[in-house]
C-alpha cells in the first residue's frame, strides 16, 4: 500500500525536512491590543475590571457605561490591562455600572465613590449566557442531551444527528459541512474584523509565549466497510511533543514528535495525523489572508454561546496550512470549515474541516477533521494555553475508508524563559510592586451586611519589584469565605500607579486603591 502521511506545512516533520517547500514563517510582532492608553488620571477614577469564571480577563466584544445617580453618563476609556476600562476625574456620589457583551448575562451594578479616594476599582464577573435551548430549535436541553447521547452511539457508522436541525450528518459525504449549517441568533449583530483581530491576537500570543508542551497521547483508528460499520481496532499510545522555534527575523516553525519520532511508519495505515495545535493557526496574523472567512452568527457550543465562523481556501492563494505527503511529493489541501470562538475571550474552542477540492493524484476522495480545544493550566509558570484535548478523522482514499479518534492528556509547559509570572492563587488579593522601593500597605476586607463577621485588616510590605498574595479563606490571610467578601480598601505609602492591585475572587466585589498615606510597618 502506498503510503500517505498528512502533514501541516507549518509542522518541519523528517519528511519534509529536504523540500523547500517547508514553510517558515515570518512572526511579527502581536497586533496591539484592542484597549487605548492609560489616560491622564484625575483626583478621583473608577476603574472598571471585567473578568471570566476562571479569573482571566474578559477579551471579547463589551460595552460598559458608567451613569451617575443624577446626571449625565461618564465616558471612559479601555485601560493597558485587558479587561479593564478606567473612568476619570470622577467626582464622589453614586454610580450605576451597566456592562453589556455578546453571549454573555448583561450586568447592572451599583458603587459608591467616596470623597478622597485616588481610584477604585469594581471587578465584575462575567457569567455567560447558557443555552437551554438549541439555537433557533424548539428543542430542550434535555432532548439535546439526549440527541448527543444518541450521537456517541452511532459513531459506528459515521452518520449522527444534527443538533438543531432535525436531519442526519454524514460525515462521508461531499461538502457536507458546508450544506449542514447549524442555526445561529441572527437577532445578536456579528462584529467581524473584531472577531478576527482578537483570535489572531491569541494566535500571535500562541507561538510567541509557547516553547514546548508534552501530552500523552492515544489514538483508536478503524477501517470502515461498505456497510459503515468500523471494524479493525488498532490503538497507539505516545509521547506527544511540540516544539515552537524562534529564528533569526522573527520567524518560527512549528515541529511535531511522537515518541521522539516523525516516522509515518509509526501511525495506523501509515496515515499520519499531525497539525492538530495548528489548523487554528489559519487566523494568525501572518496566514489570514490565505482564507476568506464569513461570521454567520451567534451560535453555541456545549451549552454555550459561541461565535461561529465560516472559512475557506482562497483560490488566488498558497496552500501553507496543510499537505499530504505521498512518494516523495506534497500535495496541498484545499480547506473549507466552521470555527466555534468563544466570545469572552477570542479562543477558539472547536474546527471542523473538510476538503474544498478533492485530490485525485492521490485518490483522495474526502476528509473530515474535527478538533475541540480547551484551556490547560501550567502550575509551573501559571500560563494557560488553549490546546487540542480530542480530535476525530475520517479519511477515504483510494477505496478505502478509515476512522480514527485522538484524545490527549497530563499536558506540562516547557519554557526557557524563566521570568514567567507567578500563578495568582484562588480566592486571592494579588500586590505588584512596580517601583524600585519597598511599599507599606494597609489590606482591609469588608464583610457583606447580615454575616456577623468583622472586617479583617492586614499590614504588610510589598518588596520593590515584588510580588505578595493575600489569600482569603477560613484560617487563611483574611479569615473570610470569599462568599462574604463585599469590598476592601488598600492604602500605601508608594507613589499613585506604583501599585498594582488585582482581585480573584470570581465575584464581584470593589477595591479603593489610596496611595500616598502614611502606613505603620510591619508589626
Amino acid at each position: 500500500m502506498e503510503r500517505a502521511g498528512m502533514v501541516v506545512l507549518l509542522i518541519a516533520s523528517g519528511a519534509l525536512g529536504t523540500f523547500p517547500e517547508k514553510l517558515i514563517v515570518a512572526q511579527e510582532p502581536p497586533a496591539s491590543l484592542r484597549l487605548e492608553p492609560n489616560p491622564k488620571v484625575g483626583i478621583a477614577s473608577l476603574k472598571i475590571c471585567l473578568r471570566l469564571q476562571d479569573d482571566t480577563p474578559f477579551l471579547g466584544t463589551v460595552s460598559v457605561r458608567v451613569m451617575p445617580s443624577e446626571g449625565y453618563e461618564i465616558l471612559g476609556t479601555p485601560d493597558k490591562t485587558p479587561g479593564d476600562f478606567l473612568f476619570s476625574e470622577v467626582t464622589p456620589g453614586k454610580y450605576f455600572v451597566e456592562v453589556n457583551a455578546p453571549g454573555y448575562l448583561a450586568a447592572r451594578l451599583s458603587t459608591q465613590v467616596e470623597p478622597g479616594h485616588r481610584q477604585k476599582t469594581m471587578f465584575v464577573a462575567m457569567k455567560p449566557r447558557l443555552v437551554s435551548k438549541e439555537v433557533g430549535n424548539s428543542d430542550s436541553a434535555e432532548a439535546t442531551s439526549m440527541l448527543r447521547t444518541k450521537a456517541e452511539s452511532m459513531f459506528s457508522t459515521g452518520i449522527t444527528p444534527a443538533l438543531g436541525t432535525g436531519t442526519q450528518r454524514d460525515f462521508w459525504r461531499a461538502h457536507e459541512l458546508e450544506e449542514m449549517v447549524p442555526p445561529v441568533d441572527a437577532s445578536v449583530p456579528c462584529p467581524t474584523q473584531e472577531i478576527l483581530q482578537g483570535v489572531g491576537q491569541r494566535m500571535a500570543e500562541f507561538v510567541g509565549t509557547l516553547e514546548k508542551f508534552t501530552a500523552t497521547e492515544t489514538i483508536e483508528h478503524y477501517q470502515v466497510n461498505q456497510a459503515g460499520e468500523r471494524k479493525g481496532r488498532e490503538t497507539r499510545h505516545f509521547d506527544y511533543v511540540v516544539v515552537v522555534t524562534h529564528g533569526e527575523g522573527r520567524k518560527f516553525f512549528v515541529e511535531e514528535f511522537r515518541n521522539g519520532s516523525t516516522e509515518i511508519e509509526q501511525f495506523p495505515a501509515h496515515i499520519a495525523t499531525q497539525g492538530l495545535p495548528a489548523i487554528a493557526l489559519i487566523f494568525h496574523p501572518l496566514l489570514t489572508t490565505d482564507f476568506d472567512f464569513r461570521c454567520e452568527g451567534m451560535g453555541q457550543w456545549k451549552g454555550q454561546e459561541a461565535w461561529q465562523i465560516h472559512f475557506v481556501q482562497r483560490a488566488d492563494r498558497p496552500v501553507r496550512i496543510r499537505s499530504y505527503y505521498v512518494g516523495a511529493h506534497l500535495y496541498p489541501v484545499q480547506l473549507e470549515g466552521r470555527v466555534w470562538i468563544d466570545p469572552g475571550n477570542d479562543q477558539v474552542v472547536r474546527v471542523e474541516s473538510e476538503l474544498a477540492i478533492p485530490i485525485p493524484d492521490i485518490d483522495l476522495k474526502s476528509e473530515r477533521l474535527m478538533i475541540e480545544y480547551g484551556p490547560v493550566q501550567f502550575r509551573s509558570t501559571g500560563q494557560q494555553l488553549w490546546l487540542p484535548y480530542f480530535a476525530e478523522l475520517y479519511v477515504e482514499r483510494q477505496g478505502k475508508r478509515y476512522y480514527r479518534r485522538h484524545s490527549f492528556a497530563d499536558f506540562q509547559l516547557f519554557n526557557v524563559d524563566t521570568t514567567q509570572s507567578m500563578q495568582a492563587p484562588k480566592g486571592s488579593y494579588s500586590f505588584t510592586n512596580a517601583s524600585d522601593r519597598d511599599v507599606n500597605g494597609q489590606l482591609t476586607v469588608i464583610p457583606q451586611e447580615g454575616t456577623n463577621r468583622e472586617s479583617v485588616t492586614l499590614r504588610f510590605t510589598i518588596p520593590a519589584r515584588g510580588r505578595v498574595f493575600k489569600i482569603v479563606g477560613p484560617g487563611k490571610d483574611v479569615n473570610l469565605p470569599v462568599t462574604a467578601v463585599a469590598a476592601a480598601t488598600f492604602v500605601h505609602n508608594g507613589e499613585a500607579g506604583s501599585v498594582k492591585v488585582d482581585v480573584f475572587l470570581v465575584k464581584e466585589t470593589t477595591l479603593d486603591v489610596v496611595p500616598e498615606t502614611p502606613v505603620p510597618e510591619n508589626p
